[in-house]
């Protein structure tokens, strides 16, 4: 299952759960209870070999200690 990022749109924290495409609509913010949430995509390393916090250091995802 793959570990996916969201944002609780009514307190805004960001977050991310282990789920997958069937239990996707049962996800709750763990800060609030809110289920008004929605899906982001960040902090991954794409095929660029980004991060949240810069660029990866091996230039893939194999090797760099910011993924997830």
């Amino acid at each position: 299952m793959p570990a996916l990022d969201f944002a609780c749109i009514e307190c805004g924290e960001k977050f991310f759960e282990i789920v997958n495409s069937s239990n996707r609509d049962k996800v709750v913010c763990p800060k609030c209870g809110s289920k008004e949430i929605k899906q982001v995509f960040e902090g991954k390393c794409g095929s660029g070999g980004t991060t949240k916090g810069g660029g990866c250091s091996s230039g893939s995802c194999g090797g760099c200690s910011g993924c997830h």
